[in-house]
């Protein structure tokens, strides 16, 4: 990791946020300031700065955190002054016994520094009366709500599209697999080919984690937003979706890792892999048309009416295996059944 990438994003934050920002740092200055003319609003600008974040149920978590961190820095700078007087370690006590009483209260990180940060400034800037830490708390919090109404009110364009289109292609990748692994049960295949869907099956499930993750964001970013109107529905559907697409991840994984381990040219002849092959192929199919009706961007191909769904409506014919190919049959129909009825569960809802 380069040092520029430590320090420096790879895109601006939104223009709208900086704006917030600023406005409401401007805001919570002159508001605490005309409250206490005689003291620089240090306080209440650097609640604005830290409240105003991307979403506002972050911004609610951070008003929490600063504001509670705020009042037992106060407290402590304030006991430390009242028991020791104006002595110049004072500072690197209240310090340590900041970090302690976070330490010691399971306290966030954040919370935990801005425990020591206020102590400090108390003790550093200011006379740690009883009068002067009530005015710092008080301006911790004009400049916390001013922030937080803000962010509530100038809220940023809703977007889910990047949820929708991490679930369509996590959708679209596993679909592939399964009719990958239907192709190489029809034919002779070479090692490497089978080998290399089950590296793609494997690299499922950090897909499907980065889309989780990226679900989670969207839903948070609609928390205690006014104008969410019909996302909320949307997101709702969007994590019914991916929590059907998590268990068919594990089931295709499985398959893959079996075929792999157990597949040679002899299963080709057994009777019944050409039916099993098929079935695999329509699950892939069939998982293509769930995603799309779900309303989520559709793959790269076009698709039939849900009419035209390719069900298992017959049973598969199966003869005993022979040898130990009864293992990769049997671990394949089982896996095969449980992947049909999570994609089949998706239609009847």
């Amino acid at each position: 990791m380069s040092l520029v990438s430590t320090v420096q994003l790879k895109k601006r934050i939104p223009i709208l946020q900086l704006v917030k920002t600023i406005v409401a740092t401007l805001l919570a200055w002159f508001a605490a300031l005309a409250i206490y003319p005689h003291e620089q609003p240090i306080f209440a600008a650097i609640a604005a700065i830290i409240v105003i974040q991307p979403s506002i149920n972050q911004s609610l978590g951070k008003a929490l955190e600063r504001s509670t961190g705020v009042i037992l820095g106060v407290a402590i700078a304030l006991g430390a002054s009242l028991a020791f007087g104006s002595q110049g370690w004072l500072v690197l006590l209240a310090i340590i016994v900041a970090f302690i009483a976070g330490w010691a209260f399971k306290f966030t990180p954040g919370t935990a520094n801005q425990i020591a940060i206020s102590a400090m400034l108390v003790i550093a800037i200011g006379s740690a009366t009883p009068e002067y830490a009530l005015g710092r708390i008080v301006e911790t919090f004009i400049g916390a709500s001013i922030a937080f109404v803000i962010n509530a009110v100038i809220v940023p364009p809703i977007d889910i599209e990047p949820s929708q289109k991490a679930i369509a292609t996590l959708g679209a990748n596993i679909a592939e697999v399964l009719e990958d692994i239907g192709s190489v049960l029809r034919r002779s295949t070479s090692h490497e080919v089978i080998q290399n869907i089950y590296i793609r099956a494997r690299d499922l499930r950090p897909q499907l984690n980065s889309a989780q993750a990226t679900l989670r964001n969207a839903q948070e970013g609609l928390r205690f937003n006014v104008f969410k109107g019909k996302h909320s529905e949307e997101l709702e559907k969007e994590a019914a979706l991916l929590q059907q697409l998590s268990i068919i991840v594990t089931r295709v994984i499985g398959v893959a890792h079996g075929v792999r381990d157990h597949y040679d040219d002899s299963v080709i002849a057994e009777p019944g892999i050409a039916q099993i092959a098929e079935e695999l192929m329509r699950s892939g199919h069939d998982l293509r048309l769930l995603v799309r009706d779900a309303g989520l961007p559709a793959t790269n191909q076009s698709h039939p009416d849900t009419e035209e769904l390719p069900a298992l409506t017959e049973p598969i014919q199966l003869s005993p295996p022979s040898g130990l190919n009864w293992v990769l049959i049997g671990f394949l129909m089982e896996n095969l059944r449980r992947i049909r009825d999570e994609i089949t569960e998706g239609f009847e809802d």
